[in-house]
């Protein structure tokens, strides 16, 4: 797959809200086709992700065994091409909300800004185009798609990761306990929705809305981290290229 999930995320996002694909120009430099662009050698990337996250001891296999039925509740066929689809399909609909007012405006653009119609995103690129949202919704049955293939190739991975992980993190009974739970109605419904939770607009919104308070915090954890590292002396400088004194 040479298109990662992000990628999938960003080239729709980017193309459904440009108002250049309203009205396409012609580039003044033709890109590569995507066909023609050299993969990077994943043998290598994959060496090194193994050295980053190395296997860990296969689990006790009675206990992967339960893992997997749970595994199974909480990350069915299509979970992450649900999730990726629902994320991006809110992302596009608030972007193509916003309007020039919504944004950080300089001050010496402001006036000029507030002489020009105050449109949405959505209806700029529609004046500009009239297929446009016969165009945006191509683009996200096309994603749509591709977000299948993704998944196809991501969903049983994920749960084999999460079988193992669960099965070396909780015992048999425990294992056993949550495997009642999800066969449940409620348990059902929680293992549908449990992966859809995490790109839900309340939980990215909890997420985000810690921004600010992070950022106040950085100075103190830069601090923090050059007083650790001031306490050892500096390594000595290279003396490659240098003269030596006589």
């Amino acid at each position: 797959m040479r298109l990662s999930a992000f990628s999938l995320a960003v080239a729709g996002l980017a193309i459904i809200a440009s108002p250049a694909a309203a009205a396409p120009k012609a580039a003044a430099k033709p890109k590569p086709p995507i066909e023609a662009i050299t993969p990077p050698n994943m043998d290598a990337v994959m060496a090194v992700f193994d050295k980053l996250l190395p296997p860990q001891p296969d689990p006790d296999p009675a206990r992967l065994a339960l893992a997997r039925t749970s595994a199974a509740a909480l990350w069915p066929d299509g979970a992450y091409r649900d999730m990726m689809v629902s994320f991006a399909g809110n992302m596009v609909d608030n972007v193509l909300r916003l309007k020039k007012s919504d944004l950080p405006i300089p001050a010496d653009k402001k006036a000029k800004a507030d002489a020009t119609a105050d449109l949405s995103l959505h209806d700029a690129a529609v004046a500009k185009g009239p297929y446009f949202d016969q165009r945006v919704a191509a683009i996200r049955a096309a994603v749509a798609q591709e977000f299948g293939k993704v998944s196809a190739v991501i969903d049983p991975r994920v749960r084999d990761g999460m079988a193992r992980a669960m099965a070396r993190r909780f015992d048999a009974r425990q294992l056993g306990d949550i495997n009642a739970f999800l066969t449940t109605p409620t348990g059902r419904a929680f293992g549908a929705q449990y992966m859809q939770l995490w790109a839900d607009p309340d939980m990215l919104r909890g997420l985000m809305g810690s921004m600010p308070e992070m950022i106040k915090l950085m100075p103190d954890i830069m601090k923090s981290v050059k007083d650790a590292n001031d306490k050892f002396p500096a390594p000595p400088s290279s003396q490659k290229g240098k003269p030596t004194k006589s």
